[in-house]
């Protein structure tokens, strides 16, 4: 009987490791004229996400973003921990500096992040701009 809860355990483990990145990515990053993205504070569970917009005419933020993982040079979905979730639409504007700051907590929808490269993605006018940035062991 404990040979078989370690099998099943061991395969539970296996279908864990290679189902943490879904499918390929589907988004191809941009740059935006005048648009910058930076990260800061970056821990297994959030960060810190700060856009810096000079444009004359400043374009409005949302509170989407999405975590893709790289894995041998290509980017992949980092699969949600829930199905069924929304984010808020509102806009925000920049300030005076032309920038605006999100401190993202994706525990809730990724849980922690593994050790690994990532990148998250923001929307900007149709477009998508992207960090990356890196969780360490040390991070978790």
């Amino acid at each position: 009987m404990k040979k078989f809860f370690a099998v099943v355990l061991t395969i539970f483990c296996v279908v864990i490791l290679f189902t943490g990145c879904s499918k390929e990515s589907a988004y191809k990053p941009t740059e935006v004229e005048n648009v910058s993205i930076s990260i800061s504070n970056v821990s297994s569970t959030g960060a810190t996400v700060m856009i810096k917009d000079i444009n004359k005419e400043p374009f409005v933020y949302g509170e989407w973003y999405k975590i893709e993982k790289e894995k041998d040079g290509e980017w992949y979905d980092v699969k949600t921990v829930i199905s069924s979730y929304a984010f808020n639409d509102l806009g925000y504007l920049t300030d005076n500096n032309g920038e605006v700051k999100f401190t993202i907590d994706w525990e809730w929808l990724y849980g922690k992040l593994p050790s690994g490269n990532y990148r998250l993605l923001k929307e900007v006018a149709s477009q998508y701009i992207s960090i990356e940035f890196c969780v360490t062991a040390t991070e978790q």
